[in-house]
Protein backbone atom coordinates (compact mmCIF):
# COMPACT_ATOMS: atom_id res chain seq x y z
CA UNK A 1 0.00 0.00 0.00
CA UNK A 2 3.36 2.22 0.46
CA UNK A 3 3.82 1.94 -3.17
CA UNK A 4 0.46 3.12 -3.88
CA UNK A 5 0.91 6.11 -2.15
CA UNK A 6 4.15 7.12 -3.30
CA UNK A 7 2.90 6.62 -6.92
CA UNK A 8 0.31 8.98 -6.29
CA UNK A 9 2.21 11.84 -4.18
CA UNK A 10 4.82 11.32 -6.94
CA UNK A 11 2.12 12.08 -9.47
CA UNK A 12 0.95 14.85 -7.89
CA UNK A 13 4.41 16.39 -7.44
CA UNK A 14 4.73 16.06 -11.15
CA UNK A 15 1.59 17.51 -12.06
CA UNK A 16 2.54 20.79 -9.67
CA UNK A 17 6.00 20.43 -11.36
CA UNK A 18 4.50 21.21 -14.50
CA UNK A 19 3.16 24.55 -13.70
CA UNK A 20 6.86 25.66 -12.59
CA UNK A 21 8.13 24.15 -15.57
CA UNK A 22 5.51 23.75 -18.32
CA UNK A 23 6.30 21.57 -21.46
CA UNK A 24 4.05 18.87 -20.96
CA UNK A 25 6.18 16.03 -19.99
CA UNK A 26 5.88 16.53 -16.17
CA UNK A 27 1.94 16.83 -16.87
CA UNK A 28 2.34 12.82 -18.43
CA UNK A 29 4.82 11.64 -16.11
CA UNK A 30 2.28 13.02 -13.54
CA UNK A 31 -0.80 11.52 -15.09
CA UNK A 32 1.00 7.71 -15.90
CA UNK A 33 2.09 7.52 -12.31
CA UNK A 34 -1.56 8.73 -10.87
CA UNK A 35 -3.11 6.13 -13.22
CA UNK A 36 -0.72 3.17 -12.55
CA UNK A 37 -1.64 4.30 -8.39
CA UNK A 38 -4.69 3.69 -9.30
CA UNK A 39 -4.45 0.27 -11.06
CA UNK A 40 -2.26 -0.65 -7.98
CA UNK A 41 -4.68 0.32 -5.51
CA UNK A 42 -7.50 -2.07 -7.18
CA UNK A 43 -4.77 -4.85 -7.13
CA UNK A 44 -4.31 -4.57 -3.56
CA UNK A 45 -7.94 -3.61 -2.14
CA UNK A 46 -10.13 -5.22 -4.93
CA UNK A 47 -13.64 -3.57 -4.36
CA UNK A 48 -15.79 -1.13 -6.00
CA UNK A 49 -16.28 1.00 -2.51
CA UNK A 50 -12.73 1.05 -2.48
CA UNK A 51 -12.13 2.55 -5.59
CA UNK A 52 -14.55 5.11 -5.93
CA UNK A 53 -12.95 6.50 -2.72
CA UNK A 54 -9.88 6.37 -3.57
CA UNK A 55 -10.75 7.97 -6.69
CA UNK A 56 -12.41 11.02 -5.02
CA UNK A 57 -9.35 11.64 -2.62
CA UNK A 58 -7.10 11.58 -5.57
CA UNK A 59 -9.73 13.64 -8.07
CA UNK A 60 -10.02 15.78 -5.43
CA UNK A 61 -6.18 16.42 -4.57
CA UNK A 62 -5.85 16.64 -8.55
CA UNK A 63 -8.01 19.64 -8.34
CA UNK A 64 -6.66 21.27 -5.84
CA UNK A 65 -3.05 20.77 -7.06
CA UNK A 66 -4.12 22.55 -10.19
CA UNK A 67 -6.03 25.55 -8.35
CA UNK A 68 -2.98 25.96 -6.08
CA UNK A 69 0.01 26.06 -8.65
CA UNK A 70 -2.69 28.36 -10.87
CA UNK A 71 -2.99 30.82 -8.11
CA UNK A 72 1.18 30.57 -7.19
CA UNK A 73 1.50 31.23 -11.12
CA UNK A 74 -0.74 34.22 -11.04
CA UNK A 75 0.48 35.69 -7.78
CA UNK A 76 3.94 35.14 -8.98
CA UNK A 77 3.01 37.07 -12.84
CA UNK A 78 1.82 39.78 -10.18
CA UNK A 79 4.91 40.17 -7.94
CA UNK A 80 7.33 40.14 -11.03
CA UNK A 81 4.82 42.71 -12.21
CA UNK A 82 5.01 45.01 -9.21
CA UNK A 83 8.51 44.37 -9.22
CA UNK A 84 8.73 45.60 -13.10
CA UNK A 85 6.88 48.77 -12.34
CA UNK A 86 9.11 49.47 -9.49
CA UNK A 87 12.66 49.03 -11.36
CA UNK A 88 10.92 51.48 -14.54
CA UNK A 89 10.40 53.96 -11.92
CA UNK A 90 13.49 54.09 -10.07
CA UNK A 91 15.36 54.34 -12.93
CA UNK A 92 16.19 58.18 -12.79
CA UNK A 93 13.94 60.90 -10.94
CA UNK A 94 11.37 62.49 -12.95
CA UNK A 95 11.58 65.90 -11.86
CA UNK A 96 15.19 65.84 -13.73
CA UNK A 97 13.14 66.08 -16.97
CA UNK A 98 13.35 69.85 -18.56
CA UNK A 99 16.37 70.11 -16.84
CA UNK A 100 20.21 71.53 -17.92
CA UNK A 101 22.60 69.63 -17.03
CA UNK A 102 26.59 69.46 -18.37
CA UNK A 103 28.33 65.97 -20.21
CA UNK A 104 30.60 64.04 -18.05
CA UNK A 105 31.68 62.52 -21.18
CA UNK A 106 31.43 62.70 -24.72
CA UNK A 107 28.11 61.33 -25.73
CA UNK A 108 28.68 59.14 -29.03
CA UNK A 109 25.22 59.15 -28.71
CA UNK A 110 25.61 57.26 -25.59
CA UNK A 111 27.47 58.56 -22.52
CA UNK A 112 26.61 60.01 -19.07
CA UNK A 113 25.73 63.99 -17.78
CA UNK A 114 26.04 65.46 -14.46
CA UNK A 115 22.87 66.59 -13.15
CA UNK A 116 23.89 68.99 -10.16
CA UNK A 117 25.71 66.19 -8.30
CA UNK A 118 24.49 63.00 -9.62
CA UNK A 119 25.77 61.35 -12.86
CA UNK A 120 23.46 59.65 -15.04
CA UNK A 121 23.29 57.33 -18.30
CA UNK A 122 22.10 59.34 -21.28
CA UNK A 123 21.52 58.94 -24.91
CA UNK A 124 21.75 61.82 -27.36
CA UNK A 125 18.93 62.67 -29.45
CA UNK A 126 20.70 65.14 -31.82
CA UNK A 127 24.45 62.92 -32.37
CA UNK A 128 28.00 63.88 -31.14
CA UNK A 129 27.92 66.26 -28.47
CA UNK A 130 31.58 66.53 -26.70
CA UNK A 131 32.23 66.43 -23.75
CA UNK A 132 31.57 69.20 -20.95
CA UNK A 133 28.78 70.58 -23.36
CA UNK A 134 25.04 72.00 -21.41
CA UNK A 135 22.69 69.38 -22.51
CA UNK A 136 18.78 69.53 -22.00
CA UNK A 137 17.17 66.70 -20.61
CA UNK A 138 14.12 65.65 -22.97
CA UNK A 139 12.29 62.53 -21.47
CA UNK A 140 13.99 59.47 -20.18
CA UNK A 141 13.84 55.73 -21.60
CA UNK A 142 14.62 52.71 -20.23
CA UNK A 143 17.86 53.60 -17.79
CA UNK A 144 18.73 56.16 -20.11
CA UNK A 145 18.10 60.09 -20.13
CA UNK A 146 17.77 61.40 -23.27
CA UNK A 147 19.33 64.50 -23.98
CA UNK A 148 19.45 67.13 -26.88
CA UNK A 149 22.65 69.99 -27.11
CA UNK A 150 21.34 73.54 -25.92
CA UNK A 151 21.51 75.83 -28.57
CA UNK A 152 23.75 78.61 -27.32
Amino acid sequence: MFFVWALALSGLFLIYLEFLLPGAIMAIGGTVLLVASVIMFYMAKPGFLYLTLYLLVLGGAVFTIVRFSKWCARLRTKQESILHDQVRTTLFPSDVIGKTAKAATDLNPNGQIFVGDQTFQALSQTGFIDKGSNVVIIRGQGPHLIVEAVKE
